[in-house]
Order: structure tokens, then sequence, then C-alpha cells
């Protein structure tokens, strides 16, 4: 027994295989009426590598039986730990409900302020439309950045917005430079989701590369596209005329923008890739090529 002892004693990750009798975590011993001799004893180990915490596991001779203090003080742990279980679950369910909640807002204040933005808010047949988000998921991520410009190129809505929940989103700022500093005095969705949606509800033709990402964010702020509204892909037309084939998924590879962009020879100038109004100009270049 001690030579198993000092094999794991630097708490290595691997499997214990010894009897419950001779090895058994302190959960376990608790459950049989045991508690630890003093806070000394026991090993902290890995009960299987797929685990992402240790366990402290004892041996017989380093417990004793529990008092009836001992039992008071357990119990008053797990009346603490279902208490923090019970506060955890209910803060998930309200914030599951927060998208659903934004969404009903921000459709009241489309219908409220539809006809208000028909002076000021250009519109066109044709638009290109991109978004920059904190992220990928609809459901936890927010929009930082919609553009939208028409089929000439002129910039019907360019515009940063300032997250109404997130505060932080280093890995998406890597790749669109947009930092909290940038969108700090920017409006939210709750000012302009009015004018985006009247854009887009009047379009016959929404042209993007990989548009359903971006219009996924859109209705997850309540904009949603007319069934009779014509959405053209560039990404998917693209991975054909470029024709790099994927076996794993049986066909053809999608490719980034800037590969499109530099397959048609297209020049950047002083736009920058993954700037929604930047990205919207190389993907109507080329929308008209294709």
């Amino acid at each position: 027994m001690s030579r198993i002892w000092d094999k794991y004693k630097t708490t290595v990750r691997t499997n214990i295989d010894l009897p419950p009798s001779e090895l058994t975590t302190e959960r376990q011993w608790q459950l049989k009426g045991c508690v630890p001799i003093d806070d000394k004893c026991g090993k902290n180990l890995w009960t299987n590598q797929y685990c992402n915490k240790s366990l402290r596991y004892l041996h017989i001779s380093e417990v004793r039986a529990m008092t009836d203090d001992d039992k008071k003080a357990i119990a008053e742990i797990e009346n603490k730990k279902k208490q923090q279980a019970r506060l955890k679950f209910k803060s998930k369910k309200a914030i599951e409900q927060i998208p659903k909640k934004i969404i009903s807002l921000c459709k009241s204040i489309i219908d409220l302020q539809y006809q208000a933005v028909n002076y000021d808010t250009p519109t066109a047949d044709i638009i290109v439309l991109d978004t920059e988000t904190t992220g990928l998921n609809t459901q936890t991520d927010e929009l930082l950045q919609v553009s939208i410009i028409d089929s000439n190129g002129n910039t019907l809505y360019n515009n940063y917005l300032k997250p109404l929940r997130k505060r932080r989103w280093q890995d998406a700022e890597r790749v669109n430079g947009i930092s909290p500093d940038t969108v700090a005095n920017a409006p939210t969705i709750l000012d302009e989701v009015a004018k985006i949606h009247k854009i887009v509800s009047t379009a016959k033709t929404i042209v993007g590369y990989n548009i359903d990402f971006d219009l996924g964010f859109l209705s997850a702020v309540g904009i949603d596209v007319p069934d009779n509204v014509e959405i053209v892909d560039v990404m998917r037309v693209f991975a054909e005329i470029y024709g790099e084939w994927n076996d794993y998924y049986g066909g053809y590879k999608f490719q980034k923008l800037t590969t499109c962009a530099d397959y048609y020879g297209y020049e950047w100038g002083d736009d920058t890739a993954h700037d929604s109004l930047s990205d919207c100009r190389a993907t109507l270049y080329c929308y008209n090529q294709m």
C-alpha cells in the first residue's frame, strides 16, 4: 500500500484502481459516517484523465467516526452548496430569458418608430449587409457594428453599437479590432433597430458574405427578413467557383472574404477587412464580378 501511495503522491492524472475500503474520497467517507482525522491527511488525486479537478482521497487509517458537531458543520456546508446551486440555476434561467426580452422590446420599438423613420432612412431594392459582433452565439453575443450599402456602393447605414449586456469580448476584438472603448459612446441596438429594420424589410435582394450569420444576429434583435426577399450568399457561390473540394463534408470548402477579394483582384485601399463597411464594399465588388 505504501508503494502505491508513493507512486501517486505527486498528484498525477491517472486512474485509481484500489479497493474503496483502502482509498476513498472524503465525500464517500462522509456518507459512511466518517471524517478526516485532521486537515493534513489525505492526498488530492484525479480519479481519471477526463476530470477537471482533483478530489481528496483518504486511507481508512486517516478517518474517524463523526461527532454531532461534525454532522452539524457538514449539514451547514451542504445547505450553503444547495443555496448557491439554486441561485446559480435561477441566474441562468434569468439570463436565458434576456434575449427573448430584448427581441420583444426591439419589436415594440420597431412598431412604434416604423413610420417615424420613413423620412430620413434611405432604402434600396438591392442591399449589401455585414455585421461585426462580440462572438458567434446569437443567444449570448451581441452586435458591435452594422453596415448596409446599396448596389452602387452608397452607404445606407453604418454605425457602431454598444452592447446591452457584454462588457468584454477579447477574442472577437482580436479579429475585428472593436474594443469596449470604441463603442463606449455609441448608440445601443434599441436606438437603431427601427432604422436597420426599415432598410432590411424594404429590400428585394439582400447580399452578404456568409449572410446567414448576419441575418441570425439581426433576427436575435427582432429584425426578421420577409419571406419574399431574395438572399444571395456570395460565400456559397464563390466556394463552387474557387473549387476547393472538402472530402469530409462532401462539398466545396467555404473561403474567407479576403480570399474571394484577392481572387477577383479587389483593391482594399484604405479599407481593412473585418470592418463591416469595408467588408460590404468588398462583397459588393465580388458580387458584381460574379
